[in-house]
């Protein structure tokens, strides 16, 4: 499920190997990405990787991720 968090809007998924992830769907700068932000990290819920996203948007609204 997509969610909407300021101006961005992300999602979280899981990877049976892995465990929970999040991508994150931003504005695209072509041809340099597409932009998508995926988490390099691996989370054992989906809570803790939801949470992860929205700090990760914080920090792209600061100027920081």
């Amino acid at each position: 499920m997509i969610e909407q968090y300021s101006y961005y809007k992300f999602e979280t998924d899981y990877d049976i190997k892995k465990g929970f992830f999040y991508k994150i769907h931003g504005l695209p700068c072509l041809p340099y990405d597409d932009g998508k932000i995926e988490s390099s990290d691996y989370f054992d819920s989906q809570a803790e990787a939801r949470f992860s996203a929205i700090s990760h948007i914080d920090l792209l609204e600061n100027g920081e991720g």
